[in-house]
């Protein structure tokens, strides 16, 4: 389930205390851990489904499990982490909501990073040539992605007001290697990416 994430790292570490409880969902390889690891001391477990990146895991020393994430998160109870992160995996889950609820349950506070579907670069490639770009698709074409939900920035923030989430802070990606935490006028249209930091309203 890992993917394009490594942007948001610096912002990650700026977000979860030092000797905090970490559970990252969809892991990849573990490096997200391993920074976390190295950079703020915390006490670090990774989820992941993949034989070949829970390898990878267990190579960098980060204690892993094989689950789907799509299930539950029962085997952990309420409060078991200070920070649960779901970093550009959002797209792929089935049951969003689910996962969101899940990881305020076992977390204090979630962290989530989307890709927004609704950036004006993706509106032109539909628009122009009738086609989703491989970027938002995560691979190639469209029998192969990952990607089970095509959601925008806005669309994600007004979900998070439904189900009773609190956005304790955010960033936005713009062009130019621009990163703000204002929604600038047209952010919807003009930021390509959106990580959260949430906790329950």
């Amino acid at each position: 389930m890992h993917k394009i994430s490594s942007q948001n790292y610096p912002i990650i570490q700026e977000w979860i205390d030092r000797g905090s409880r970490v559970l990252d969902l969809g892991c990849g390889d573990g490096s997200l851990l391993e920074a976390l690891v190295n950079t703020k001391q915390v006490d670090g477990i990774g989820v992941e489904i993949s034989h070949d990146m829970i390898l990878k895991c267990i190579q960098k020393g980060i204690c892993v499990y094989q689950a789907d994430i799509d299930k539950d998160l029962s085997e952990w109870v309420d409060g078991s982490f200070d920070y649960v992160v779901l970093n550009a995996t959002l797209q792929v889950i089935t049951r969003p909501y689910k996962v969101i609820s899940e990881m305020l349950r076992v977390g204090r506070f979630a962290v989530i990073s989307i890709s927004n579907f609704g950036y004006a670069r993706n509106r032109m490639r539909v628009l122009s040539q009738g086609r989703v770009s491989s970027r938002v698709r995560l691979s190639g074409c469209w029998h192969d992605t990952p990607v089970l939900r095509f959601v925008s920035i806005r669309e994600f923030i007004s979900s998070l007001e439904e189900i009773g989430v609190e956005i304790m802070d955010a960033r936005y990606f713009f062009p130019m290697n621009i990163v703000s935490r204002s929604r600038w006028p047209l952010y919807n249209l003009l930021a390509r990416e959106g990580i959260f930091k949430l906790r329950r309203a």
